[in-house]
């Protein structure tokens, strides 16, 4: 499928793997709300879009690109409250990042449908 889609597959692709797993650890915080002494975690894509945003080489005078594979990094959420109990979870917050993460993931699955209509519109166009 790579080859019909070209760039955008492999980019939706880890798109939408960063926001499953996002979606896993935003849950693991809300499961874990009242567990005391619990610190609420998030995951970063940096590393991912560093490496999309890193140059092709095209000469091989120019200096290598090191675009590596998909990597996503749990840490710490900084911006939570600790509660009396040492939890940092706040359920406000974490309902709003799993409204942020629905709204990005609903977007790369319309756009896959976008594409998949265009390739049936050509084949039906070929028939």
């Amino acid at each position: 499928m790579g080859d019909i889609f070209g760039k955008i597959w492999t980019d939706l692709k880890g798109l939408m793997d960063y926001q499953v797993n996002r979606q896993a650890v935003i849950s693991s915080n809300i499961a874990n709300q009242d567990t005391p002494g619990y610190k609420a975690k998030d995951i970063s894509f940096d590393e991912h879009l560093k490496s999309r945003l890193a140059l092709t080489r095209t000469n091989p005078n120019h200096r290598q690109s090191k675009a590596g594979s998909i990597t996503h990094r749990t840490y710490a959420d900084p911006y939570g409250r600790i509660g009396n109990d040492g939890n940092t979870v706040d359920l406000d917050r974490e309902m709003m990042k799993i409204a942020q993460n629905n709204i990005l993931y609903s977007s790369a699955v319309q756009i896959i449908e976008h594409k998949v209509t265009g390739l049936q519109n050509v084949i039906k166009g070929i028939r």
